[in-house]
């Protein structure tokens, strides 16, 4: 089980890091994060679609063909666990290394958006100072860590869920030998 795990983490998590980096670049200093956010979200699911093959690959070739829901899960979630633990290592690199301006960036971005929803400007200012300081929380590199993985791990959950649920297979559903 552990290589199929390592193999399919490893896949899937180098996508969302080769992901990252050509979002980042399309992106650039335009600072228009609105529309990239559901083609982010588009891929990472599609990157977790390696938990669909992982499982489907220890079930087919380890399991004889048979899978529960649990061995299932178990596959799924720690492929998701690699997979995220690579992205965040990736976006840390890109945020430390490569884009030191993201910060500023995303503050403008969220202003804008702020001030366009049309709140009050004590509203606006209230935010705008919640804001900053979270992100300037963001700088603590736990606090980076802890919210890049939360923002992929729980596509890969909700991906771990349907597939286990839709791979698992008893005795009696399992192909015959010829």
């Amino acid at each position: 089980m552990r290589n199929i795990v390592l193999k399919y983490g490893l896949i899937a998590g180098l996508i969302l890091v080769a992901m990252i980096y050509t979002m980042m670049g399309l992106v650039g200093d335009t600072s228009d994060f609105d529309k990239w956010e559901w083609i982010g979200f588009i891929s990472m699911a599609g990157a977790f679609s390696m938990i669909f093959f992982a499982i489907r690959d220890y079930r087919d070739k380890i399991a004889g063909g048979v899978i529960n829901f649990n061995y299932g899960f178990r596959i799924g979630i720690l492929v998701t666990i690699v997979a995220s633990f690579l992205y965040v290592i990736g976006w840390m690199i890109y945020f430390n290394f490569i884009d030191d301006s993201f910060i500023v960036r995303y503050t403008e971005f969220y202003e804008r958006q702020l001030n366009a929803s049309g709140k009050a400007v004590a509203d606006i200012a209230k935010e705008m100072e919640a804001f900053k300081k979270n992100m300037a929380d963001y700088n603590n590199p736990w606090v980076m860590a802890m919210s890049t993985f939360l923002e992929v791990f729980p596509i890969g959950l909700v991906i771990t869920i349907l597939c286990a649920f839709l791979m698992k297979r008893n005795a009696e559903e399992a192909p015959k030998a010829p």
